[in-house]
């Protein structure tokens, strides 16, 4: 049965790394908010409705069809909640939240390591970004803190995904 997994954090805070390893071992659709927002749509800044819609859309549709589907961003709990309680209630497999709760040194410290990411955004777009620990209204969110490395992020994602 699919199973939908949400990873939220700020920016930097290793969520695309994490995915990327999710996708590949799992064969889960990956649904990256900035994706869409940016290069499928052509948009910056604050997220459009259409936005929200476009994202919340392609995840039903990945799980309607029996696939596994991450979905992956900031998700901005005020645009979001919403949208993830209705992708939970809508799909009859297994939901599964987790959060990055790092401080914003820590973050920017990620950042640091990924010289391809420095080109598209620097420190000062990421402290006007960065939120803390912001969870989602009435979703419980598993906790990913600076301790576990992206290794561990995975493999603790994974067995959860295979405990049925």
């Amino acid at each position: 049965m699919s199973t939908l997994i949400v990873l939220r954090g700020n920016s930097g805070s290793g969520k695309s790394t994490v995915a990327r390893a999710l996708q590949r071992d799992l064969g889960a659709v990956w649904i990256e908010q900035d994706y869409l927002r940016r290069t499928v749509l052509g948009e910056s800044g604050n997220y459009s409705p259409l936005s929200v819609e476009l994202l919340e859309q392609s995840a039903a549709l990945a799980l309607a069809h029996g696939r596994t589907v991450i979905v992956e961003g900031m998700l901005n709990p005020r645009k979001y909640s919403c949208v993830l309680h209705r992708l939970c209630g809508g799909h009859s497999g297994r939901c599964l939240f987790y959060a990055w709760d790092l401080s914003l040194a820590e973050t920017l410290h990620r950042h640091a390591t990924r010289p391809g990411k420095q080109m598209d955004f620097g420190e000062k777009q990421m402290r006007s970004w960065y939120r803390g620990w912001d969870p989602l209204e009435g979703i419980a969110e598993r906790r990913i803190t600076a301790e576990e490395s992206a290794l561990e992020t995975v493999a603790r994602i994974e067995r959860d995904v295979r405990q049925e």
